[in-house]
């Protein structure tokens, strides 16, 4: 749930007819349905690690094809040495699929309803058929291990892996990038990609970071964010450091 003060900055970018939109892990349907549930306007919806593409405005929707069973079963043979320590989860016609059901996989599942988690009966469940995205929620000191080992098993694959979270790695198509999507609108409604902000906090939003004009990094963001971005908000996330940026640098200037 976003804080107050965030949801301020929204509602007034969306009185100003300054344009905002989204850009997620999440498909655009669920991004959509946490913009209508805030009662807030998005222009435009990047979902799935920008793998899909929704224009609010038009009505445009782009979504990439998805990754192939036999690349999810190779990212499970990637993933294989940390199989122990991690517990994979993707969403299946509207379910999500999950390893296990620990206190971890709750905590992130707060939009999803415990009646659409379904216990996986073995891996090979996760490579019936072809997903948009596939993710492993990790302790955090094993993440440079499986970001090492992914680098140097995944080269020339037709699917990627990046830190989504301190505590999540997920795959996508190699093709998947919010930048991409971000220089789409903008060329679609005649505005200058160095008139647009772009703020985020991990791995995978390095490519939306670097096309904006502005790429703006949380304070509690990860060192690869953080080298991408111009600029880092004063305060962390949990201190409400996008709404602190957005009021001291956007709406009041």
């Amino acid at each position: 749930q976003p804080s107050e003060g965030t949801l301020k900055c929204i509602k007034e970018f969306n009185e100003r007819g300054i344009l905002f939109g989204f850009a997620s892990g999440r498909s655009t349907d669920m991004l959509r349905g946490l913009a209508d549930q805030w009662g807030i306007r998005c222009d435009i919806l990047i979902g799935n690690n920008g793998g899909e593409y929704q224009d609010e405005i038009t009505g445009e929707h782009d979504i990439l094809p998805k990754i192939k069973k036999e690349h999810l079963k190779e990212i499970f043979e990637i993933m294989a040495p940390f199989r122990e320590q991690t517990n994979t989860q993707m969403f299946v016609g509207g379910k999500k699929l999950v390893r296990r059901i620990d206190a971890l996989t709750l905590a992130s599942s707060k939009y999803v309803s415990q009646n659409d988690l379904v216990v996986a009966k073995d891996d090979s469940d996760f490579y019936q058929e072809p997903a948009y995205k596939i993710g492993f929620r990790t302790p955090a000191e094993i993440v440079p291990d499986i970001e090492k080992r992914v680098a140097e098993m995944s080269v020339g694959k037709g699917y990627k892996g990046f830190k989504t979270e301190y505590t999540m790695y997920e795959f996508s198509r190699v093709e998947a990038n919010k930048g991409d999507m971000l220089v789409k609108f903008c060329e679609n409604h005649n505005i200058d990609i160095k008139d647009t902000v772009a703020f985020g906090d991990m791995t995978n939003d390095i490519s939306i970071l670097e096309a904006a004009g502005l790429g703006v990094c949380l304070e509690n963001g990860s060192p690869d964010a953080k080298a991408a971005a111009d600029e880092i908000t004063e305060l962390s996330i949990e201190d409400d450091g996008w709404a602190d940026y957005v009021e001291k640098h956007i709406l009041n200037n």
